[in-house]
Formats: C-alpha cells, structure tokens, sequence
C-alpha cells in the first residue's frame, strides 16, 4: 500500500491512504473513507493496521484506543 493511493476492502469501502509508519514490525496507515464518486469523506478517518499473507494484504481497522494514541502521535512527528 502507498501513499495517495485508493484501496477498496471486500465490503467495497474505498479509502485512501494518507501516511504511513511501523509500529513493533507492523505497518499502519492513516486512511480517509471516500464516496462512490471518489470524494473524500474528511470525517470518515481511521487507522489501519495491514499484515501480508503472500501476495494480499489484509486491513483491519485499529480499535484500541491506547494504540490508536500511539500510532497517531508516531504519524505526528514524522511531519516536518
């Protein structure tokens, strides 16, 4: 997954990816929900945690609140 990139998910979500990091050797994205006609819904953020299995890559949305504090303050300072 890359950066300004549109992902779907099985349930025909689309959001795109705004950042990235690592976290403990897992990567995590900053995504924006998107509408059918590809406009980005501003509140409609969420944190994905992604894991490959060979040639997919499967999302699953961060729910713990600690975590999504950490990651957050992570994505914070890689902006310069």
């Amino acid at each position: 997954m890359k950066i300004n990139t549109i992902i779907t998910l099985d349930n025909q979500e689309k959001y795109m990816v705004l950042n990235s990091t690592v976290y403990e050797n897992s990567n995590y994205y900053l995504v924006m929900g998107m509408d059918e006609n590809n406009e980005v819904i501003s509140s409609k953020v969420a944190i994905f945690k992604a894991e490959n299995e060979g040639e997919d890559i499967y999302v699953t949305k961060v729910e713990d609140n600690d975590l999504m504090v950490t990651i957050t303050n992570l994505l914070k300072s890689q902006i310069k």
